[in-house]
């Protein structure tokens, strides 16, 4: 009664992924799952254990919000983009709604290249799964790509609401 189960949820409609969800959640046995689905950890399993690219498996009690702490705390702190960036005012200094649509534009297809990059990525460790040299630096490179996308993603919603507000 146990299951291993290697990103099982990539791929999936909302409808099937649903169901597997609702099938894992009520799994008799045991079960390992590798996923970079923040929910579906969360949704399934009791204890989780991360890798933080130096070849080691860690536990986290704190499940997947300890992970997502401590890959913050890992890094640099960034100086907030300041409120006029170029691109979303205009000369006078106020908000440009045709710059802010141009800027969300041109996130949208920063996320999309990001979306690629780390689909690249998932290929590269599965290719590599029993290249253990090798996967430390791929799992570090997909870390480092998935907080670059989280925070393209939160610029791109911060924008979209400030826009919708105007």
């Amino acid at each position: 009664n146990v299951l291993l189960l290697d990103e099982p949820t990539n791929d999936l409609d909302t409808d099937t992924l649903a169901s597997l969800e609702d099938l894992l959640d009520t799994w008799p046995g045991t079960l390992v799952v590798a996923s970079h689905d923040r929910y579906l950890i969360e949704r399934v399993t009791d204890s989780v254990y991360a890798m933080f690219g130096d070849g080691r498996l860690t536990h986290l009690p704190g499940g997947v919000g300890d992970y997502l702490s401590r890959v913050a705390a890992a890094e640099p702190q960034r100086a907030p983009a300041p409120a006029g960036r170029p691109g979303v005012a205009g000369r006078d200094g106020r908000f440009d709604v045709r710059a802010a649509r141009r800027e969300l534009q041109r996130l949208e297809r920063q996320v999309e290249r990001l979306t690629a990059q780390e689909d690249r990525l998932h290929g590269q460790l599965t290719e590599h799964a029993t290249d253990y040299q090798r996967l430390g630096p791929l799992d570090a490179e997909l870390t480092a790509v998935q907080a670059e996308k989280a925070r393209v993603e939160e610029e791109w919603l911060a924008l979209a609401e400030r826009l919708a507000d105007s």
